[in-house]
């Protein structure tokens, strides 16, 4: 860990840009890690905390970027070829795209907030072809709210910083379990209606 903490104290911003962008990107990467720490660095005079948020949702927003223009210029011509591989029929994909149209702008805004999800949600954008302007000022909102809390809050704890990150871990295995878990409620229940044809 020590090794990693040097690491993370010599590159600074630089790495802070890359693990945001390529989180963005679908990949994972230890974005709670180096979010936190940069604030313990900030609160150390190490780093700037208003430079550490910009240059956090300057990563994220840049991967978004090339997630969302993937999705949109080819995203669809692969799920219409192997999506019902997936189980992503047609029926599927229209009820997708009408959420993403009514309620885009809010699953990006909070999808940006939760692991995971975070990593992911700048396809759906593209794929259904989401407006662009509506796509970034969300999506710059949702960029600058994540290094903001993360960031801040290892300004905040200093040297406690770990038990944060622990705290965070657990948050987060929490909120993926419970979509799961509603994530599969809803298959059933949409399985089980069509059966009995309700």
């Amino acid at each position: 860990m020590g090794h990693v903490i040097h690491i993370y104290g010599s590159l600074g911003y630089p790495l802070l840009y890359f693990v945001l962008l390529i989180e963005s990107l679908g990949i994972p990467s230890p974005s709670e890690f180096s979010l936190v720490y940069a604030g313990v660095l900030a609160a150390q005079g190490k780093l700037s905390l208003p430079l550490v948020i910009i240059v956090g949702a300057f990563g994220s927003v840049s991967g978004a970027n090339i997630a969302y223009w993937i999705a949109r210029r080819g995203g669809r011509k692969l799920i219409v070829r192997y999506g019902a591989r997936i189980g992503l029929t047609d029926a599927r994909l229209t009820q997708a795209e009408t959420f993403f149209a009514s309620r885009g702008d809010i699953a990006l805004l909070i999808g940006r907030l939760i692991s995971g999800v975070r990593a992911l949600i700048s396809y759906p954008a593209g794929l259904f072809e989401m407006p662009y302007p509506r796509f970034l000022a969300f999506t710059v909102l949702g960029a600058l709210l994540w290094p903001l809390i993360a960031a801040g809050a290892g300004f905040l704890v200093g040297p406690h910083w770990h038990l944060l990150l622990t705290w965070l871990g657990r948050l987060w295995l929490a909120l993926i379990v419970g979509i799961v878990i509603a994530a599969v409620a809803w298959i059933y229940w949409r399985r089980r209606g069509s059966r009995t044809g309700t």
